[in-house]
């Protein structure tokens, strides 16, 4: 029973591994072979992976993709490569944690982020300007004023919400 276990679990693993139809890059199929095997490879530990997670290739897609998304997330080889997937999710957890920061602080000061401007703009002065704040696409935010108001100056930050855009 074990064994047949063992073995559909290999040929689950092996079968995952093939060159997807229509692929672009080659692959180095040895280094996603090696993802499916019950001992540590150490030709394509955690330094292997950096590289390709830093230059972000085919490989690292592949192995991501089936480190995350198939029964060898908790193999081996797999360690290496969810712990940079996992590094990379607290990482945009941290710049999402300081935006949110960012974005209370101004708002206590009185201002309001215009995506469509990237500026800061003042929110009382807008509002009774009859401004109204809109929605153009989901999680863009801009000021909609009457036509004859003139914007105030805003402070820019054109790096506030890089990642919504």
């Amino acid at each position: 029973m074990k064994k047949t276990l063992a073995l559909a679990l290999a040929a689950l693993a092996f079968a995952a591994c093939r060159p997807r139809a229509g692929g672009g890059p080659a692959i180095n199929r040895d280094a996603i072979k090696a993802l499916g095997g019950a001992v540590r490879e150490p030709n394509f530990g955690r330094a292997y992976w950096r590289r390709q997670h830093d230059a972000n290739t085919p490989e690292w897609r592949e192995a991501k993709r089936l480190c995350g998304e198939t029964v060898l997330a908790d193999y081996p080889n797999c360690l290496p490569v969810n712990d940079l997937v996992q590094a990379d999710q607290k990482k945009k957890a941290e710049e999402g944690n300081k935006a949110a920061a960012k974005n209370d602080e101004m708002f206590r000061r009185g201002y309001q982020y215009d995506f469509a401007r990237k500026e800061w703009l003042p929110y009382r002065e807008m509002q009774a300007a009859g401004c109204t704040y809109t929605y153009p696409t989901p999680g863009h935010m801009t000021w909609r004023c009457p036509p004859d108001f003139t914007i105030p100056q805003g402070i820019p930050d054109s790096n506030f919400a890089k990642e919504g855009e």
